[in-house]
């Protein structure tokens, strides 16, 4: 489903974002990733937090694009929209991102320790290598037009 389709079902909002917005968007995708490396933290934090930096990520982008998930169920509209706009090569990333939201959600709410150390140093891995994605796609699409 196109981001026009989302918005003519009231998933999506039309937005307009800034350099400005954008830059602080990164601002705490850094964070995250910063936090993230934190000695002593839990595993559980570190998924949370990578889990935190793709979707602030997948955010900016949609953002990007002229629109923005509605605070209801966001999670799950940006990991559809990113599919949209990133193609099928893509897919199985996002759908990697899809299953890490129910477990962030479960993380963060119902149960400790459900992250491996493993599965944590997986997250920030796939996570650093989505944000890397989506600041080049943001720059192919040239920033300076916003």
């Amino acid at each position: 489903m196109a981001l026009e389709n989302w918005f003519k079902i009231g998933k999506i909002i039309k937005y307009k974002t800034s350099k400005e917005e954008i830059n602080a968007i990164y601002g705490v995708i850094d964070r995250c990733f910063k936090d993230a490396n934190l000695k002593g933290l839990s595993s559980d934090q570190k998924y949370i937090l990578s889990y935190q930096a793709a979707l602030e990520a997948g955010m900016a982008l949609i953002y990007y694009h002229g629109y923005r998930p509605l605070k209801a169920g966001h999670h799950y509209i940006t990991w559809q929209c990113l599919k949209d706009l990133l193609g099928e090569k893509n897919r199985k990333t996002i759908l990697l991102f899809e299953d890490a939201a129910k477990k962030r959600s479960k993380l963060s709410y119902d149960v400790a320790g459900l992250a491996s150390q493993k599965e944590a140093d997986e997250m920030y891995q796939e996570s650093r290598d989505f944000v890397s994605l989506v600041k080049e796609e943001i720059n192919k699409l040239n920033m300076s037009a916003l």
